[in-house]
């Protein structure tokens, strides 16, 4: 056990080491090569410490890593053994001399009594420390812990000459090879599973890649078929006609919120942060969950108090919920329980070095539990990605994890599964504290269509959607001149003046971010709207706002496309 720097009795390893042939060394080796966990083998240290030298408790610490700095207790045996798991389950190097010299292999150190001790620290005075054995552990230059062994309180002390210390460095220059399996297999197995979180994310961030690609894709086709529904709709149909226009309506729109799921677990569909509370967004989610859960399931709300706010987009908070709730639902068909909890937390070194992406930080944690099935271990590396699902055919789409996994990483925060088969599943999510004022919330109320005569370039690379485009602008009075490209609407620019660019995102030779800075660059007051299926880092938040540029998401809206061009081009005209 560590201990301050203080005027002890220290007996190092230049020692006379008695005759190797004792038998009590040959019986200890021989029970050794039958040990493959610490505690059997801190229990064997004590069992032998206590025969030969009257010490009657023994412990291990560990260096997890080689690199870290404390050591970590893994075992303690003997009748103050949850006394030290209790008071000193970690080592620190940082301030104790003690500790530092056992790093370097200086050893052993013993104190022959630790009451007698003047400056003794407190957690030995707390343990009621007596006498103090304490041995490095290494392989070749690798320093891998510290055992230890003495006795405590009415114990007393107990003399521990030349001989016995000899005898004693023996004893742990032979544990320190089933020590050495011990710890470098645990950290091979932390080392594996490391790489297997890192492996897990990186395949995340690959599939969001990819789900991207296909979302902006289908938000083009979709763009299209949206808007030519309209342009059907405006004139005279049969009610055949017009039942068979309401089912592509509805299909187009649930395909189109198929694509923003995507979007979200692919962090390219931008959320609309505001300060809020977060119990008040969980107290609102639970006014919906009556008509999510059946009457044989309960939720329960555990308030933290205190809690900081957070910059969060309430509305997919809530779809987080949502998709956790309805999880938790399929995994209780006889009923159950589903518990949700707040608190803040702190990510400090310990959980950073378990979870190299984390942030270090203020937190509020949210945990939403349940008493269900479990999930198996075989599955649970898997429950994040898009399209996977346990579920049958029908029964769901695979995407409410995943789209969990994308808000809650587009929030600067962190989740985690936690399951055990036949007990429950909890998952935990990390969002950061912030302190900022709410946004404003502006009038939803809004009036006809408005219409103009105004000029406007028109670009985008999908030849349907630019012809979409341009019959929804000409439609409602503006003049329009259409090109294909992010060059052609730089050379179109140059040559003419536009009341208004608008714009899509990502287009071939030049993007939309790029025509819209060559443009600026000989027209500063120069108007845009950018319409996009694909957010991802074409168009930044700090690029849009440093540019007082707003943004469309496709498949867009016809109604809510003129709604903004027209709000766009009124706002050039404010001072």
């Amino acid at each position: 056990m560590a201990c301050h720097r203080a005027d002890f009795r220290v007996a190092w390893r230049h020692m006379t080491i008695p005759d190797q042939g004792q038998d009590w060394i040959s019986s200890f080796s021989r029970k050794l090569r039958h040990i493959d966990d610490y505690e059997s083998l801190v229990d064997l240290v004590r069992q032998e410490m206590q025969a030969r030298f009257g010490l009657t408790n023994a412990w291990l610490y560990v260096f997890e890593r080689e690199e870290d700095e404390q050591a970590v207790l893994v075992a303690a045996a003997g009748p103050k053994a949850r006394d030290i798991e209790s008071h000193l389950p970690v080592a620190p190097l940082a301030g104790d001399w003690l500790m530092q010299a056992l790093r370097r292999d200086q050893g052993p150190i013993i104190i022959a009594d630790a009451t007698a001790v003047e400056g003794n620290p407190d957690v030995a005075r707390r343990l009621g420390n007596r006498t103090v054995v304490n041995m490095p552990i290494g392989v070749v230059e690798h320093a891998l812990g510290l055992l230890g062994g003495g006795t405590f309180g009415d114990e007393g002390p107990v003399p521990i000459d030349d001989a016995a210390a000899g005898d004693l460095v023996q004893l742990a220059n032979i544990a320190s090879v089933a020590i050495a399996r011990l710890v470098l297999r645990s950290r091979d197995a932390a080392r594996l599973q490391l790489q297997m979180r890192l492996a897990q994310r990186q395949r995340l961030e690959s599939l969001g890649l990819l789900a991207g690609g296909v979302a902006h894709d289908f938000n083009n086709l979709l763009s299209v078929i949206r808007a030519s529904v309209g342009f059907i709709g405006a004139g005279p149909l049969t009610p055949a006609q017009k039942a068979d226009l309401v089912t592509i309506g509805d299909a187009a729109a649930r395909a189109a919120s198929l694509t923003r799921k995507l979007l979200v677990f692919g962090r390219q569909e931008p959320p609309s942060f505001e300060s809020a509370d977060l119990n008040a967004v969980v107290r609102d989610f639970l006014r919906l969950s009556a008509r999510l859960l059946p009457a044989n399931v309960q939720i329960d709300f555990v308030a933290g108090a205190a809690l900081p706010r957070l910059l969060i987009d309430s509305r997919q908070l809530e779809q987080v919920l949502m998709n956790l709730a309805l999880n938790a639902r399929d995994a209780m068909p006889s009923g159950g329980r589903i518990t949700l909890e707040t608190q803040q937390v702190v990510v400090n070194g310990e959980y950073r070095r378990a979870h190299p992406w984390a942030k270090p930080g203020r937190y509020v944690l949210l945990s939403v539990g349940d008493t269900g099935s479990g999930i198996p271990p075989e599955i649970i590396e898997r429950v994040f990605e898009p399209f996977f699902t346990t579920k049958a055919q029908g029964e769901g789409t695979g995407l409410g994890l995943a789209v969990t996994w994308g808000i809650v990483h587009q929030h600067g925060g962190m989740v985690h599964c936690y399951s055990e088969v036949g007990v429950g599943t909890s998952f935990k999510i990390y969002l950061p504290a912030a302190e900022t004022s709410a946004s404003e919330v502006g009038s939803k109320v809004q009036g006809a269509v408005p219409r103009g005569d105004e000029r406007i370039l028109v670009a985008d690379d999908e030849p349907a959607v630019l012809s979409i485009l341009a019959r929804l602008l000409r439609s409602s009075g503006y003049l329009v001149t259409e090109v294909t490209n992010g060059a052609e609407a730089v050379a179109a620019a140059t040559r003419e003046t536009f009341d208004l660019h608008l714009f899509d995102a990502i287009m071939p030779q030049l993007s939309g971010r790029d025509a819209c800075e060559q443009i600026r660059a000989l027209k500063p007051e120069a108007r845009f709207l950018f319409i996009s299926g694909y957010g991802g880092d074409a168009l930044p938040e700090a690029f849009l706002k440093g540019q007082r540029i707003e943004i469309l998401a496709k498949p867009f809206d016809p109604d809510a496309l003129l709604r903004a061009v027209r709000a766009t081009l009124d706002a050039a005209r404010e001072p």
